[in-house]
């Protein structure tokens, strides 16, 4: 039989405004199982992330906001999104680029491609490292704007697999994808059947990538997500100094529309 080890609930996380036992589930689980039983787990983990009480986020001091959806646009068929990080290597910071292709994940690329023009990913903090599985990222470093983006996109059929390097929407059950992204460190295909779709491919900077550095060793969920949402590179950086982060992101290329 063989086994593998998958951190499926840490990429099904919870958004602000979400019970905190929901958020205990989105805290990881490192769970060695057959390939066969992942499907299972993670449609367990995805129901449960979707059955929250609002009203828990108001119980809590936070208030709950209504924000309008971010307008459709047109974007180009392929595009080149550069990262300049402060990961070291070689005593350089190293840069990290993807290359989206939009029929891909027709969705999901636009929303990316206004992320990127809005200037989201500025400052946002590499929370979640896992060896041999992913890194995550895609909080705001400023509160403000992850409530700025927090309406959700519908999900697009899964085109392309899960293989080493491919970048995706992290997401909390279907239809539910905002703002965090995730890269592949290895070939996790089997997150194709639970709804992960790429956008795109990192052809650069991907050993870059592999030296970030992992703010929660022996724990995959990552760093708090609700706090980290709610309070941005103020509550993150303090507790966790030697966490890696985007400084800077820009579309380089595209193409017509």
């Amino acid at each position: 039989l063989k086994l593998q080890f998958l951190y499926f609930i840490g990429l099904c996380y919870c958004p602000v405004n979400m019970l905190k036992s929901t958020l205990l589930l989105s805290s990881a689980v490192c769970t060695i199982l057959a390939q066969e039983d992942a499907a299972s787990i993670v449609n367990d983990a995805a129901a449960a992330a979707k059955n929250v009480d609002l009203a828990a986020a108001t119980e809590a001091g936070e208030m709950l906001q209504t924000f309008e959806p971010i307008p459709t646009i047109a974007i180009p068929e392929q595009f080149q999104a550069v990262f300049e990080t402060d990961i070291l290597m070689d005593g350089k910071m190293q840069n990290f680029v993807v290359n989206v292709t939009s029929a891909f994940a027709p969705m999901g690329a636009e929303q990316f491609y206004k992320l990127m023009k809005d200037e989201f990913y500025n400052g946002a903090c590499f929370f979640r490292v896992v060896p041999d599985f992913v890194i995550q990222f895609g909080i705001g470093a400023d509160p403000e704007m992850t409530k700025k983006w927090s309406v959700p996109i519908l999900d697009d059929p899964v085109e392309v697999s899960n293989e080493e390097g491919t970048i995706a929407f992290a997401t909390a059950g279907p239809d539910t994808r905002t703002t965090q992204l995730f890269v592949n460190y290895a070939d996790n295909k089997a997150l194709d059947a639970q709804g992960f779709a790429p956008i795109g491919q990192v052809v650069h900077g991907l050993d870059a990538l592999r030296l970030a550095y992992n703010p929660t060793p022996g724990k995959p969920g990552g760093a708090d997500q609700q706090q980290y949402e709610m309070k941005g590179n103020a509550w993150l950086k303090p507790k966790v100094p030697k966490i890696n982060q985007i400084v800077r992101a820009y579309i380089s290329w595209e193409s017509a529309v």
